[in-house]
């Protein structure tokens, strides 16, 4: 689920531009704008409705919640596909958003299924790995296949449903996608919510049966010992000790956490990481979002006659003047590193250091990288094209050691698991409105500061709001 949800939501980044310009009403001034607002509705209606979705999971059960997630995500790609005006596929972007319950649900079903401290670290690498993947496989998806009757003309004819809806495929690759994450969720997916593990339902028994055919068990019923879990007074060793229990209810009512109140305030802990995981949000999407137009941007040429070995690395400069296909080329590399790392380093970081030092030393380097960042174009060739790809790598690598480790504090310090969704709701929720806030800030600055050949305005802003974050880690505290 997380993957197809990255992949919704990133899928549209290459064709976006091109889909906004294809609707006779935008001029062609307002297409960045319209562009933009198209990615950034659905993370701030995600901010709308994350509490909400988190309080729905607390008294219909996580699996439910998911399984509507998924028929929404479904919807919303099939109705973008089809938008053939801006308010039109706006609506559709928002109403995606207001019915995407993943972030906090998914983060909120891992932590449940978690019962060992050893296991977190493993268990959140491969939930933000799995939507790594997701991130690289968007883009790709959107770019080859976004305006098939002008990139396949023998597969699509002109005058087809594919010429009138040029953007619908991507979009019906998803929505499969989603069909495929709502069956296997629906057959296979279990409850972690722990007052509801009981519950089953037709859909986990075809799972099961499923499983026991593939196994090579196709034996109609299941045993109780099968399909229980239990085992048989006969077939326990006479050398284990019996001892007497309580009735079942009675143990279900002392260890199953109870919903939170709707209006319930968090502790003061879980407020502070929910701050910190916002404010990583905020630097590392703006970010994102920043440094493809950093590196398209035209180089900065002196307004003398003096020539550029005079020229201080740290004098006013532009951007890359790259072309589309070198950018492109560079964000690839960045999202193989990303899947390597998560895959690699990231654990064995984490799990050395423990996840307070790990989060405390990732983002303690941001800041001194976000200031130099926007010098990197005045460095003599080939410099500046080696620098700006290893900043990038860093990047994603510190992202994804501050994003696991958020998450991992973020359980150890909500003490009542009851209040697990709550507060992942609420960090989801915060997490989407910085996400939407932040890019639209740090575009406006950049704009402004290109025009006045000060690009590093925007870059600086970042770095204050990650010095602010690194500041804030000493405010957190680890517990066991």
């Amino acid at each position: 689920m997380r993957a197809t949800e990255a992949i919704a939501w990133t899928s549209i980044f290459p064709y976006v531009y091109d889909m906004v310009r294809s609707m006779d009403e935008v001029d062609d001034a307002q297409i960045p704008y319209y562009a933009g607002l198209l990615i950034s509705v659905y993370t701030f209606a995600e901010f709308l409705s994350g509490i909400l979705w988190a309080k729905v999971s607390d008294h219909i059960c996580r699996r439910a919640t998911l399984l509507i997630g998924s028929v929404c995500g479904m919807t919303t790609a099939i109705s973008f596909g089809f938008s053939r005006s801006i308010a039109f596929a706006t609506a559709a972007r928002a109403f995606g958003g207001l019915f995407n319950p993943n972030v906090g649900i998914v983060q909120t079903c891992v932590a449940e299924s978690v019962h060992h401290k050893e296991q977190q670290v493993k268990a959140f690498s491969f939930v933000t790995f799995i939507r790594t993947l997701g991130n690289l496989i968007g883009p790709i998806l959107g770019g080859f296949l976004a305006n098939p009757v002008l990139l396949y003309p023998s597969l699509f004819p002109q005058h087809s449903v594919w010429a009138e809806y040029k953007f619908l495929l991507p979009n019906l690759v998803v929505a499969s996608l989603q069909v495929i994450s709502f069956a296997t969720a629906f057959l296979f997916l279990l409850e972690t919510h722990q007052g509801m593990l009981k519950r089953s339902g037709l859909g986990l028994e075809i799972g099961s049966r499923i499983v026991r055919c593939i196994m090579g068990k196709c034996t109609g019923q299941p045993s109780r010992g099968e399909s229980s879990g239990y085992v048989p007074l006969e077939n326990i060793p006479a050398d284990v000790e019996l001892q007497d229990i309580h009735a079942e209810e009675d143990y279900e009512s002392r260890s199953a956490p109870q919903p939170t109140p709707w209006m319930k305030i968090p502790s003061k802990q879980s407020l502070l990481q929910i701050l910190a995981v916002g404010l990583l949000a905020f630097h590392k999407v703006s970010s994102d979002a920043l440094m493809p137009a950093f590196l398209a941007a035209p180089t900065a040429l002196p307004h003398d006659s003096t020539s550029s070995h005079e020229r201080s690395p740290f004098d006013p400069a532009g951007g890359f003047g790259y072309s589309s296909h070198q950018v492109g080329l560079i964000l690839l590399s960045q999202a193989i590193v990303a899947v390597i790392m998560q895959a690699t380093v990231v654990p064995l970081a984490v799990g050395k250091l423990g996840a307070l030092k790990a989060y405390r030393i990732a983002v303690g380097i941001y800041p001194t990288m976000y200031v130099l960042t926007p010098f990197l174009p005045n460095l003599e060739s080939p410099l500046p094209t080696l620098l700006v790809t290893l900043d990038l790598w860093a990047k994603v690598l510190l992202s994804s050691v501050g994003y696991i480790c958020s998450a991992i504090l973020i359980t150890n310090t909500t003490a009542d698991k009851g209040d697990l969704a709550f507060v992942n709701g609420a960090s989801a929720s915060f997490s989407c409105l910085t996400r939407s806030a932040g890019p639209l800030i740090t575009g406006k600055l950049f704009a402004l500061g290109l025009r006045a050949g000060f690009p590093f305005i925007a870059f600086w802003t970042l770095g204050l709001v990650a010095l602010i974050e690194f500041v804030e880690s000493f405010m957190l505290v680890e517990h066991s």
